[in-house]
């Protein structure tokens, strides 16, 4: 059974209790002896001399080692069952008209001139010797005993209610970091108390909390799966407008020509921004991008081909340079041809708007003893700002600050897969202009079907 700190305290109490008694049980049988004395002074303060004078022969009384008797001035007694009483002690009495203590080992006795004359002239107490040496023993043995209960009483104050109060608070604050997290643990001993309180509504927090992330996973996931759908079915009418204004643009001359180029660089970046956010879907539900493998050779050369057309009719010229074997890296097709596509596509983006033609060199060598590859992307456009440069590597996909839509949206992608496949991607500023990107990573083992 858990103890409530109530519970613990009113053990403590108790065992206060306990201890006191113990103290105050020896300390009446060590004093019991100085008691009875005082007792029985007392007792011969206040003796009924009139009582004493009627009644002699009945007068006096003894209980165990205590007695008290009257006699005459002669040392005679009228009570039969009156002990002698000592000559000495009652020579001593009348002539200084004083108490005169005769004390033993064993016992203390006293006589008092109580009257003039008569059978109650002298009284004689008798009693146990108090042993007053035993006063400053009592004291010491009191003084430890007080000491040693009041350690006690320290550590059982600290192991029945601070160190459990401690654990309780401890408890408290571990849980209280974890609150809306899969690591929460329910904090224990919810006693009906103002850390239980606490503890149970840290309980009912985190419930709120797992609730509602639940409820925006859910809401998230129907969106992203929602946005994937769209981008599937706008793939088929982007693809058909784009051969049409292809063939358009071939066909075309003067200002139809222009206007057919520019609404096919539009579609070729309605396209590419379709697909980018069909993989940033699929991106963000975290899925493996290593649980495929493609070969880089003939994926750059396919990406050649599809930019070539793009970049002649922007009149920027699209160039690929490939080894002669395979080049096979662990990544998903899909993903590894949308980080290339974008790295291509940004900088046929970023090369137009000038006088004179452009040109993009993509290219594809092994390195490190062919054991990594490395695929540059390089352009003679106008290039980055230093500052923007700078920052290229620091943008995070999944971030706050990821711009999920536009041009962006493709280097984030391409970064984010490179991230998840082990890949290194670095951006270097050219001279007098452009910019080259470098993409560099492992180099896998040839699946056993393309061997």
């Amino acid at each position: 059974m858990k103890l409530t700190l109530p519970r613990r305290l009113l053990i403590g109490a108790a065992l206060g209790c306990v201890v006191v008694g113990v103290l105050l049980i020896i300390g009446l049988r060590a004093v019991r002896p100085l008691v009875r004395a005082a007792a029985l002074e007392h007792q011969m303060g206040g003796i009924d001399h009139a009582a004493c004078v009627a009644a002699p022969e009945r007068w006096g009384w003894r209980s165990g080692e205590v007695s008290l008797f009257a006699y005459s001035r002669a040392g005679r007694s009228s009570n039969p069952e009156a002990p002698p009483l000592e000559p000495s002690l009652r020579d001593r009495a009348l002539q200084a008209r004083h108490v005169a203590v005769e004390q033993s080992t064993e016992r203390l006795v006293s006589v008092v001139p109580h009257a003039p004359d008569g059978p109650c002239a002298l009284i004689r107490a008798t009693s146990r010797n108090p042993d007053v040496a035993v006063q400053p023993r009592f004291l010491g043995a009191l003084g430890g005993a007080i000491g040693i209960g009041m350690v006690l009483s320290v550590l059982g104050t600290f192991w029945l209610i601070v160190l459990p109060l401690r654990r309780r608070i401890e408890t408290l604050a571990e849980a209280a970091q974890h609150v809306g997290e899969e690591s929460y643990s329910s904090a224990t001993h919810r006693q009906p108390d103002a850390l239980g309180n606490i503890a149970e509504v840290l309980g009912r927090s985190h419930d709120r909390i797992v609730e509602a992330r639940e409820t925006l996973t859910r809401r998230n996931q129907a969106l992203e799966k929602h946005l994937a759908g769209i981008a599937h079915d706008l793939r088929t009418p982007l693809s058909s407008m784009h051969l049409a204004l292809e063939a358009l643009a071939e066909e075309s001359d003067g200002d139809a020509r222009s206007e057919a180029r520019r609404a096919l660089a539009d579609a070729v970046y309605l396209s590419s921004m379709v697909e980018n956010l069909h993989q940033a879907t699929r991106l963000r539900q975290e899925v493996d991008v290593t649980s495929g493998q493609v070969e880089l050779a003939d994926l750059t050369r396919r990406i050649e081909r599809r930019f070539d057309i793009v970049g002649r009719h922007a009149e920027i010229e699209v160039a690929a340079n490939t080894p002669e074997h395979e080049v096979w890296v662990s990544c998903t097709p899909a993903f590894a041809e949308r980080a290339i596509s974008n790295l291509v596509q940004n900088a046929i983006e970023h090369n137009g708007d000038r006088d004179q033609p452009g040109h993009v060199a993509i290219t594809l060598d092994l390195i490190d003893a062919g054991r990594r590859f490395a695929l540059v992307v390089a352009d003679d456009g106008p290039g980055l700002p230093d500052e923007e440069l700078a920052s290229l590597n620091d943008e995070s996909f999944l971030g706050d600050g990821a711009r999920p839509r536009g041009p962006g949206m493709g280097m984030l992608i391409t970064s984010e897969v490179a991230r998840r496949a082990g890949w290194s991607l670095s951006y270097e500023a050219m001279e007098p202009s452009g910019l080259r990107v470098r993409l560099e990573g492992a180099v896998a083992d040839a699946p056993i079907a393309a061997g």
